[in-house]
């Protein structure tokens, strides 16, 4: 019964460690996303073509053109950003080989992602260990006691 219950206790704590791991992730890959962006990124002019509303409040809806004179639309989500009118002027930022990746300019996000990296990677980082670290304190107790 014991070993039952350690092992259910050491599943479950290997399995929290990689939620840790998959929070970690995604939150790299978003704050790199955003310096990519702003770092690499060309600046180009788009024409607000509306607004869209979803799960993360209001966006606005932009289409650009790349520097071949090729015609993107971008959604831009309302925390990027102040809403512009309808056919008014936006100023974007796109990767230049995948306009698909965009952003409203300026990249906003960056302070507020760093001060948000700052504080959730080391909380994450020590949750992460101590799952790991209890599970090997529970394997090391049950089966490996004697």
């Amino acid at each position: 019964m014991v070993h039952a219950l350690a092992c259910g206790a050491v599943v479950a704590l290997f399995g929290l460690s990689y939620v840790v791991y998959v929070a970690l992730r995604a939150l790299w890959d978003l704050f790199v996303g955003k310096v990519r962006l702003s770092a690499r990124g060309v600046r180009a002019r788009g024409t607000c073509a509306g607004h869209t509303s979803g799960r993360y409040g209001t966006g606005v809806v932009v289409t650009f053109a790349d520097l071949s004179g090729m015609t993107h639309h971008m959604v831009a989500s309302a925390w990027e950003g102040v809403l512009p009118e309808r056919g008014s002027e936006v100023e974007i930022v796109y990767l230049p080989r995948n306009p698909k990746v965009a952003g409203v300019w300026p990249v906003r996000a960056l302070v507020p992602n760093a001060l948000y990296m700052a504080v959730a990677v080391p909380v994450l980082l020590a949750a992460g260990t101590a799952c790991l670290l209890a599970a090997a304190w529970i394997a090391r107790t049950v089966w490996f006691s004697g």
